[in-house]
């Protein structure tokens, strides 16, 4: 579910390894550390106000709960409910965990208010779409054929026994992993510590201060070297995610194809490089940020102003757009 290719694998792989089981106290009271899971590299930060040993068990609960989403919401798991799902498409109804069906549920309602621009049946497209060494774009035939298994509205469910139709294969990586730091962050809450952050590849929910200080999250400039940002945001409360077309991309004659796929098309979006979201839940901030990105700065930031939340669109000619409480809160650099 959290990979989408094979070499996002091989990249991912090498610098997790590096990453794993880091842990340290850094200066003031602030314990941090960084896993590798879920396909990516999740770092959690907790201020432990002189209770550390408590502050890293709260954080040691909070993976646990991260692992357990996992086995749950991956279809790259073959033993977990939704690739059970997968595995009996067009053969009989499998039942699944209510808080899948309740994730499932979600996702069809996120489908219908971004214009089917985000839609957990993307995986039926297979892997036509591959941004390794040895990419080539696909054939219009090849995107033709496979669109024809990307149909969220598909999808049935009655009570907790879910069906999807022969050919079709959910992937829930547009919005399991935004719903697992939500629940990482409330694990923290619930074990007394209320000033935290949890990042889960760059899907970012903050809660409370740094030490008496809003969490200062920086965005990425998209058209430079990583690490270089075009601004920030301080937050205390809430959601800070980005989307760009320079994740995963490849040029070939001139034009770029990333991975951000218009599953309306079965395309890469056109209408965005990239695109950042303030919302109150790391869920829906990361499947708008998608959909918006897909949708472009009208209509995407339309949709932000319906669904109460903000964000930055940066457009195809480099422009910036915002909604009004974004412009607020951005510090350009």
């Amino acid at each position: 579910m959290w990979r989408k290719t094979l070499i996002g694998l091989a990249i991912a792989g090498l610098l997790l390894v590096v990453r794993y089981a880091a842990q340290r106290e850094a200066p003031g009271g602030l314990l941090k550390v960084q896993r590798p899971l879920m396909g990516t590299a999740w770092t959690i930060e907790v201020v432990d106000h002189g209770r550390t040993e408590a502050a890293r068990k709260a954080i040691a609960n909070a993976y646990v709960e991260l692992e357990r989403i996992d086995r749950m919401m991956s279809e790259w798991k073959p033993d977990s409910p939704i690739s059970a799902v997968d595995a009996n498409a067009g053969k009989h109804p499998v039942e699944v965990p209510a808080e899948l069906r309740e994730m499932l549920e979600r996702s069809i309602h996120y489908s219908d208010i971004t214009e089917g621009t985000f839609d957990v049946t993307w995986r039926g497209m297979g892997n036509i779409w591959r941004f390794d060494d040895a990419f080539v774009p696909p054939s219009r035939g090849q995107v033709e054929k496979a669109r024809k298994n990307i149909n969220y509205r598909a999808i049935q469910i009655e009570g907790d026994r879910v069906y999807l139709p022969a050919g079709m294969n959910i992937g829930l990586g547009g919005i399991a992993k935004g719903y697992a730091v939500d629940r990482a962050s409330q694990v923290l809450r619930n074990e007394g510590f209320a000033d935290s952050l949890v990042d889960g590849g760059g899907d970012i929910l903050v809660s409370g201060t740094n030490q008496g200080e809003p969490w200062r999250l920086g965005i990425q400039d998209p058209r430079a070297a990583h690490g270089q940002m075009i601004g920030m945001v301080k937050l205390t409360a809430g959601a800070l995610v980005t989307s760009g077309d320079y994740e995963r991309f490849r040029i070939v004659n001139g034009i770029r194809y990333h991975h951000i796929i218009d599953p309306r098309t079965g395309y890469p979006a056109n209408a965005s490089i990239s695109v950042s979201v303030l919302a109150p839940e790391a869920e829906k901030a990361v499947v708008l940020a998608k959909g918006i990105f897909i949708l472009g700065a009208e209509k995407g930031l339309a949709l932000a102003r319906r669904e109460k939340v903000d964000a930055l669109v940066i457009d195809v000619l480099g422009k910036r757009h915002m909604t009004e409480g974004f412009a607020r809160q951005f510090e350009q650099k």
